[in-house]
């Protein structure tokens, strides 16, 4: 099955950007963190149970950190780093989260090759500006025995068109997408916040050239 085409979206990166900015100020006291986003925080670490204690962690596309700060209580030695390409977001991140935060996107991590044991992202894909360039830097940075969780919608579609989001891959378009990026996809599961959310799916993935089996 060829791989869709992802280096398009429908609202321009400008616009995302700009949104996130604006929201920023707000963020953290928003709704949506305890109904969605701290949920999906919560699943995307559930699934690194087990797993030996990461060293570096990357969240791509981190916000204000809340991620990163949930993650530092469960593995207080690792080092941990964000990325997120609204500036907004990463200086309220600096206010609230020890770790090294970087304004940029998933398109260019500024990271050492091999150098993150866990790269998360959660509910933030259908924002990356090239999608494809995304998934193979974070193959780049990732330890032959790391692993990529991502968390992201599915579905329905007629909601992507309606929020002008990039359309939400199916379970195995993103095998594929991944596969061609140099991440081999473990594991995926379905998620469900509440009724009336789009379904989210979680993608366990590890580098094509190494890694274990995700449990």
């Amino acid at each position: 099955m060829a791989a869709p085409t992802l280096d398009r979206v429908v609202s321009t990166n400008e616009q995302d950007v700009g949104q996130f900015d604006r929201w920023s100020v707000r963020y953290e006291r928003s709704k949506w963190q305890r109904l969605v986003f701290d949920r999906a925080h919560g699943r995307a670490l559930g699934l690194a149970k087990g797993w030996p204690a990461p060293s570096a962690i990357l969240d791509v596309g981190c916000g204000s950190g809340r991620l990163l700060r949930a993650a530092r209580e469960r593995w207080p030695s690792a080092r941990l780093f964000g990325v997120d390409p609204s500036s907004g977001m990463i200086e309220a991140a600096r206010r609230l989260t020890p770790a090294e935060l970087h304004v940029t996107g998933a398109e260019s991590l500024p990271l050492p090759d091999a150098s993150i044991d866990i790269a998360f992202s959660t509910i933030a894909f259908h924002h990356w500006s090239d999608a494809s360039r995304g998934l193979r830097e974070v193959a780049r940075v990732l330890r032959p025995d790391g692993h990529f969780v991502l968390i992201d919608n599915i579905g329905p579609n007629w909601m992507a068109a309606y929020l002008k989001d990039r359309p939400y891959l199916s379970a195995r378009q993103r095998v594929a997408v991944w596969s061609a990026s140099g991440l081999r996809v473990t594991r995926q599961r379905r998620m469900f916040l509440f009724p009336i959310f789009p379904i989210l799916l979680a993608t366990v993935a590890v580098p094509e050239q190494g890694g274990r089996e995700a449990r």
